[in-house]
This record gives structure tokens, sequence and C-alpha cells, in this order.
């Protein structure tokens, strides 16, 4: 199971959907998990199943966003016909981490002026997609956005752009040093980045967040 959690925050963060994941760190522990809605990952790491059928989650209105909202409860069971495995971070967990994943969250929380404790994180990623819900206490999506973007773009050329996709206004982020470009999205106190194949399934991921 830890290496399932790895692998789907190392696509997450790096938008490499379905390939170059990065290995866990010898001996880390691991972080909280969320089984998947509709297929349990293997402990080798596989990803689950392609053949997955939709679930009625997913066929229903997007979830409701509240504070006390658990952020994985706000992320798609599937995308693209395919189901997603879901992960649960807190700031004390960022130590287990993969070090290029845990300085993407370090950086957030240092640019915010925050604390690890104030951190909550819920990832949702299968080889099409990935989805990363990140809330600060105190700190506004915007924030949080700006802050993943200013963090995922260093040292790179990058390219911003603003568009509405699945009736969302969100930021599209192209750079050099990721393969594909990431979408940040916010909603109440919540930052929602969001990778994918292409931007139908982003839009799909999109118009089943809050």
């Amino acid at each position: 199971m830890r290496t399932v959690g790895f692998i789907a925050l190392a696509l997450a963060l790096s938008g490499c959907i379905g390939s170059g994941a990065l290995p866990p760190s010898p001996g880390s522990a691991a972080p909280t998990t969320v089984a998947p809605s509709t297929a349990s990952p293997a402990s080798d790491g596989a990803q689950a199943s392609p053949d997955s059928e939709p679930t009625a989650a997913d066929s229903a209105a997007a979830p409701s966003l509240s504070a006390g909202t658990p952020l994985v409860d706000l992320l798609p069971a599937e995308l693209g016909g395919t189901a997603i495995t879901k992960f649960s971070f807190v700031g004390s967990d960022l130590s287990a981490l993969e070090p290029s994943a845990a300085m993407i969250f370090d950086g957030i929380v240092e640019q915010l002026g925050a604390k690890s404790a104030d951190l909550t994180i819920g990832t949702a990623s299968n080889g099409k997609a990935s989805v990363i819900a990140i809330r600060v206490a105190g700190k506004s999506a915007q924030q949080i956005g700006d802050a993943m973007i200013a963090g995922r773009t260093l040292n790179a050329t990058t390219t911003k752009d603003e568009l509405d996709l699945a009736g969302k206004h969100v930021v599209k982020v192209t750079t050099t040093i990721a393969p594909l470009p990431f979408y940040i999205y916010g909603a109440d106190d919540v930052s929602f980045t969001i990778a994918g194949a292409d931007e139908s399934i982003v839009a799909e991921a999109l118009s089943k967040l809050p």
C-alpha cells in the first residue's frame, strides 16, 4: 500500500500521468490511506483496474464543501471510466514523503507563513489524471494556489492562462519542468491542482469538484 501511495502522489505532483513516478524512500513511514471506492490496489503498487465501471457517487452532483469536509471526500471516485485511488495526508506526514514531493508542500507552507500542522492534503490518481486538494488553515484557496504555482514553476519558463472549463474558472500553467500542464482551481478554502492526459479529462475532473 505504501508504494501505491507514493506513486499516486508522485504522479499528481509531476504531471507524469501513467509513468515517471518516483519510488518511495527506503524505510519511510506510510501515510494514511483511503481505499478507492471501486477497487483495492494490490500491495505491489498496481493501479486500480482500468475496467472499473463509473460509480454512483460520480453520477451524482458534485460534493458540497464545508470547513469540516475531509478533502478525499471532495475528490472523484473515477475519471475516464477508470477507478481512482485516494490518499490523505496531514502536515506531520511530510517527512515520510519522497523529498521532491515533501519539498513542494514544505514550500507552500513556507510561502504562506504557516506551520506544517496547518496543512491537510487529499490526492486522487489513476493512469489518466490526478487531483490534489490542499487546505491550509487560515489561508484562502487563491493564496494556496498561488503558492503551489510559485513552487512548481521555480527556475522554469512558465506560461499562465486563465480559462473556463466545465463551468469553473481555472489557471492553466505550462512550464518547462513538467511534461504536461497543470490546472489550478479554488473553492472556498481549498485549492485543487489537476493534471491529465488531455484537457477533456481535466474538464471531467473539474465537473466533479465542488
